[in-house]
């Protein structure tokens, strides 16, 4: 998408377009390897993405060791990169391979340990696990009730300037890796996405968030957020259809929680491909520039090109904590998503006073 015969576009999109992949090269552990050499650029973000699914120590070996099984006289034709790529943090322990895959798991983008990044990233991301996990059982503490599980992984956040790229790259290797959990449906939230007080009984426990969300998810479902802001409807939306519990949606803002089935998850991965290679799009997909991105409105046209819809959940599930936003690179107050003019005030005609609750 967006190469003629395998060449990088024609004009000025070409020098900041390699300028995108020496980031890449520096944020992502050695992945331009051998096997890669000479690879078209959109199969270079291919095997940038696959190195998410090898094995963590094989992942950081270094290049010598994993040719360890190629002939003696291979090994010392290797020439060593001219720049040493910076590490991201390995995801935590607690990540799990597909032949056993925990049915409760999220994934969570966040920036704790990525290199460069600024310093109030730091503790984010175990700062969500333990307000996810005091939310889920916060009426378990004093009785003998079971502690309700959630399997949360880390996906590293990648760290790029231009805004939307950082956030594209992340899911993209984020995504791919979750391919391999084959859930049902793969949630995605930021590490400053909170669970909304009336939610937690019905999305924390896995099994009653597949009964009650999953399995009423439209069949027509690109994707569905849990929260987000600035909601668009269709014309031949119901103003006050009090019970609908998906939304559809005409364009929204705020990609900190969403919900992907397992049908859409492949097309979702070449929309945020698409992204990072053809830069921002007009309505007709003419390249703009490469300046910045603006994702949810790339989503919402390759639902519609797709014949699928995006859905807003009915109440939302998850409110956007306030503090340092790495998209703007400033602090930023709250938002649940249910100001002015918002989704559950418009259906429901939720109290937006009660913000957290």
């Amino acid at each position: 998408k967006g190469l003629v015969d395998g060449k990088l576009p024609v004009g000025d999109g070409s020098k900041r377009y390699e300028r995108a992949y020496e980031l890449l090269l520096r944020n992502v552990p050695s992945y331009r390897d051998e096997e890669s050499e000479g690879q078209d650029d959109v199969g270079m973000v291919d095997a940038m993405a696959a190195m998410q699914q090898q094995p963590l120590e094989q992942q950081h070996q270094p290049q010598q060791q994993r040719l360890q099984t190629q002939p003696q006289q291979q090994k010392h034709e290797q020439h060593p990169h001219p720049q040493q790529p910076a590490q991201l943090p390995h995801p935590t322990a607690n990540s799990t391979h597909a032949s056993n895959a925990d049915p409760s798991t999220i994934f969570v983008i966040s920036m704790q340990g990525t290199p460069g990044v600024d310093t109030r990233n730091e503790g984010r991301f175990d700062e969500f696990q333990s307000k996810w996990h005091a939310s889920c059982n916060k009426s378990n503490i004093n009785t003998t009730a079971p502690i309700i599980h959630t399997n949360i992984v880390h996906c590293p956040g990648v760290y790029e300037p231009r805004r939307g790229y950082g956030l594209a790259l992340s899911w993209l290797l984020c995504l791919e890796r979750a391919k391999d959990y084959d859930l049902d449906v793969t949630v995605v939230f930021e590490d400053d996405a909170r669970l909304f007080d009336r939610s937690v009984d019905s999305f924390c426990d896995w099994k009653v968030r597949r009964e009650e969300y999953w399995n009423q998810l439209p069949k027509d479902a690109f994707l569905a957020f849990l929260g987000g802001h600035n909601w668009e409807y269709p014309s031949n939306a119901v103003e006050n259809d009090v019970e609908t519990m998906y939304k559809e949606l005409k364009l929204s803002f705020g990609t900190y929680a969403f919900a992907v089935p397992r049908e859409s998850l492949t097309s979702l991965l070449d929309t945020i491909k698409e992204d990072i290679v053809g830069g921002f799009r007009d309505e007709n997909g003419k390249h703009l520039h490469h300046n910045f991105l603006s994702p949810e409105r790339s989503w919402y046209r390759a639902a519609e090109r797709r014949g699928k819809k995006i859905y807003g959940v009915n109440p939302l599930v998850i409110w956007h904590e306030g503090g340092f936003s790495n998209t703007w690179k400033k602090d930023r107050g709250s938002i649940t998503g249910e100001e002015k003019d918002m989704l559950v005030n418009k259906i429901r005609g939720v109290d937006s006073g009660t913000k957290h609750k």
